[in-house]
């Protein structure tokens, strides 16, 4: 501002307080103009961009690592005595479960995810969530059997987890559905972190439902040989 202007203003100015409020103001926007410019000025920083391979640090891994020893860490009994049998049986399951669903997820974002469109991203999670589950599955069966447990028991004890594992399975489903119809998750990599997200929580809550389907058996495999 002109200095003549500025001074013309002032000497218009009859009431004393107002003057001193005035020249304060404007000593103060002169002092610490720099600071003001750059503070209104300021360009909003940039938000990183997360990549599909930073993924495979998210906590989701650390998670099925951590559940297998707390499964680990529990302990069945059947008519208070401790049942080996039952207790190395969830243990297997656990393990077998958490290195089967690791290994899918880790092979899962090789598939060149950032390329997909939306559809077939959707797609192909929910044929990976089915995938694991069958895989695993599959796995247990046949160490069981060959653990000499009968096939019909292994049948009723998978069914027994499938039981109480099934609200959280099915609010997978609905979830996925729900992310992909959200505008909030604009990349691939945002749907396939929250996707991951979704999962952790799922995981998180596997040693309680281990812990129900096993000690909701009954006594029937305390007596069996069943060599690891």
């Amino acid at each position: 501002m002109n200095t003549d202007v500025l001074t013309n203003i002032l000497n218009k100015i009859e009431d004393p307080i107002v003057l001193s409020v005035i020249l304060l103001l404007v000593v103060f926007l002169l002092v610490y103009k720099t600071e003001i410019a750059s503070k209104i000025f300021k360009k909003p920083a940039k938000q990183k961009v997360g990549k599909i391979e930073d993924l495979r640090n998210h906590n989701v891994f650390s998670t099925l690592k951590r559940i297998k020893y707390e499964v680990s860490n529990m302990k069945f009994y059947t008519h208070k005595d401790y049942d080996v049998v039952k207790t190395r049986m969830c243990e297997d399951f656990t393990h077998i479960k958490s290195d089967v669903c690791a290994r899918i997820m880790l092979e899962f974002l090789e598939y060149g995810i950032e390329d997909m469109d939306r559809d077939r991203l959707k797609k192909t999670i929910l044929d990976l969530q089915a995938n694991m589950h069958e895989t695993y599955i599959d796995d247990i069966r046949r160490i069981w059997i060959a653990r000499k447990i009968d096939p019909s028991d292994v049948d009723y004890v998978i069914a027994l987890f499938e039981k109480f594992r099934y609200d959280v399975v099915n609010s997978f489903e609905h979830r996925i559905t729900g992310i992909f119809a959200s505008e909030l998750y604009a990349t691939n990599f945002s749907l396939t972190l929250a996707v991951f997200e979704m999962w952790a929580m799922g995981i998180d809550l596997l040693p309680r439902d281990m812990q129900t389907t096993f000690e909701n058996l009954n006594g029937k495999f305390k007596n069996i040989e069943y060599d690891r």
